[in-house]
């Protein structure tokens, strides 16, 4: 075939079509997400959001919107820092199975072995109890005063003489207290404190180059300020102690760059023994025989009939989503730097919008 004066093979026919089908669903895509992302910033008044689209292991959307500083006026961009939320409890599961691996510890041992001795008595709770929120140890943030600082010994030794809601394993009851013990746990089979363990075995190998362990006191290129609202209008977000910056629960700065290289790790079970991404993602069986939808810092859920992973998380005036629609090879991700906005919904309009792309 000719074209142009110059042979062309016939075999680069489908390819380039293809590709003109890709770019056509980007630019389509990425029309209908920003009118959404803007109507839903107006709507629910949010300063400013990271939207990421991954469709069959293509970045399809990677995108920042509005400002990461009122103040300034500094727009988002997919570099800028945001707080993970409980997001982050997917890196310290991600660094339990890491050691469990090198056989520093066993899911199922007590997890009176390896915290530091306190007036505490944690009877038969194990660490997958704590994986899992099934140790019946309830929410600290709700016992606690997060504008005070605690040693490590001290935060161990509150949250174990919380009374107990249920027996280990009966009930699932979503809290961040047992991620906290989580990371305690990382620093006793490891000798390293939990977020610098997870830079060196999670972050750094699948290349999250700006994820980092949340602090006020750093400089951090691209940070992005959080907000809440009272009353109608934005404030900053309230201030809790260096403490909280730091546990295990969490509490880690990154961007949508990062959580997209989390993304691709996930997708390609990068890291860890295809055995501990199938225990990650097996939901949690209760004593009763009865599984509950949650594996290790992942809901496993199904929506329209489709297997989803996903993960939220909100903290210090952020919100952050994490969600993969298995069968579909649909992943999005949105932060967003006001507290308890509704991402879900944008979430769910966006995959329906691919859905009518294909």
């Amino acid at each position: 075939m000719l074209l142009g004066g110059m042979a062309v093979s016939s075999v680069a026919w489908p390819f380039a079509v293809h590709a003109q089908q890709v770019e056509r669903m980007r630019h389509v895509i990425e029309i209908k997400i920003d009118r959404l992302v803007s109507a839903e910033m107006s709507r629910q008044k949010i300063p400013g959001m990271a939207v990421a689209v991954v469709k069959n292991g293509e970045v399809v959307l990677a995108k920042g919107y509005g400002f990461a500083n009122l103040e300034h006026q500094v727009p988002v961009t997919t570099h800028s820092i945001f707080n993970s939320g409980s997001v982050g409890k997917q890196f310290t599961a991600a660094a339990i199975m890491h050691i469990e691996e090198h056989g520093k510890l066993r899911l199922d041992d007590h997890i009176a072995r390896y915290l530091p001795r306190t007036k505490a008595r944690w009877g038969s709770i194990t660490v997958r109890h704590l994986l899992t929120h099934t140790s019946g140890i309830p929410e600290y943030e709700d016992e606690i005063d997060m504008r005070r600082d605690y040693s490590e010994q001290q935060l161990t030794e509150l949250v174990g003489l919380l009374r107990r809601r249920s027996a280990p394993g009966r009930k699932f009851e979503y809290n961040n207290s047992g991620y906290v013990l989580l990371g305690v746990i990382i620093r006793a089979t490891t000798g390293e404190f939990h977020a610098d363990y997870i830079r060196e075995n999670i972050f750094k190998p699948l290349g999250m180059k700006t994820a980092r362990v949340a602090s006020d006191a750093d400089i951090v290129q691209n940070r992005v300020d959080g907000y809440r609202m009272s009353k109608g209008r934005i404030l900053k977000q309230e201030w809790v102690s260096s403490t909280f910056k730091k546990t295990a629960d969490g509490c880690f700065h990154l961007s949508l760059d990062d959580l997209l290289a989390w993304e691709r790790g996930v997708r390609t079970r990068a890291l860890l023994k295809p055995e501990s991404w199938s225990q990650i993602f097996t939901p949690v069986i209760l004593k009763s025989g009865k599984a509950h939808p949650y594996g290790f810092a992942w809901e496993i859920g199904q929506k329209s009939g489709q297997t989803v992973h996903s993960h939220d998380g909100s903290f210090q005036g952020f919100e952050a989503i994490l969600m993969r629609y298995i069968e579909e090879e649909l992943t999005i991700i949105a932060l967003a730097n006001l507290a308890e906005v509704d991402l879900e919904q944008v979430t769910q309009q966006i995959v329906e919008f691919i859905r009518q792309e294909q």
